[in-house]
């Protein structure tokens, strides 16, 4: 199986990377990893991961800047059914469009937009919140009979660092919430493609497992 990280400019490609290759090897798949931009090596790919660092209308002028990729991604995707993860950004870019800056359209895959997080109020230490949501998060799990979840329970955390939020109406496409201050969107899809806002290569042995389930998952 073929494996392509896409390099737009854009997102921690080498921790990326290094926990694919981790998951791997320490599982015995037969895999191979590229990073790379080119439209003729990600329309060969069977695996699909779109990472994602920064601001929303930053990562899609990354990607329009690669003449076709956003057209590719949706063909492989959408209609040729392949197996994608986007991570952080790379999962907003999934829905209509994000507020962060100005209005700028995703991908429209999956119904929603991206707004500021909510931060008037205090956790339960008397905290204040604050943007961005830095730091460790377990999952509230909505479909627990879902493959990506295999062996993870709501006790184990994820790392996320993020500041918008999705808000959607689609409450049959998010597959997992986390809680800062509002219920927050951790995991979302359809069909052959996942978005996750936390960052499974900077989530130790649980990002591992995550990683593990996205790469044996069988449609």
């Amino acid at each position: 199986m073929n494996l392509v990280i896409i390099d737009y400019g854009s997102g921690n490609l080498r921790s990326v990377e290094n926990a694919f290759k981790i998951s791997v090897k320490r599982n015995r798949l037969k895999f191979t990893i590229q990073v790379t931009n080119k439209l003729d090596l990600i329309s060969e790919a069977d695996h699909l991961v779109l990472p994602g660092v920064g601001s929303f209308p930053d990562c899609k002028k990354g990607l329009e800047n690669i003449t076709g990729l956003i057209n590719l991604l949706t063909n492989e995707v959408i209609n040729n059914r392949k197996k994608f993860l986007g991570i952080c950004v790379g999962m907003q870019l999934m829905v209509d469009f994000s507020l962060e800056k100005q209005k700028t359209q995703g991908f429209r895959w999956l119904s929603g937009n991206f707004k500021k997080i909510k931060i008037k109020g205090t956790d339960y230490l008397g905290r204040e919140y604050k943007i961005p949501h830095m730091g460790w998060n377990n999952l509230q799990i909505e479909d627990n009979k879902h493959p990506i979840l295999e062996n993870i329970t709501e006790s184990e955390q994820f790392y996320f660092v993020h500041s918008y939020v999705l808000e959607s109406k689609q409450s049959d496409q998010i597959i997992a919430n986390t809680n800062y201050n509002q219920k927050i969107p951790a995991i979302i899809g359809k069909e052959n493609y996942i978005g996750v806002q936390f960052h499974p290569e900077k989530s130790g042995n649980v990002g591992q497992k995550f990683i593990y389930n996205w790469l044996k998952w069988k449609l």
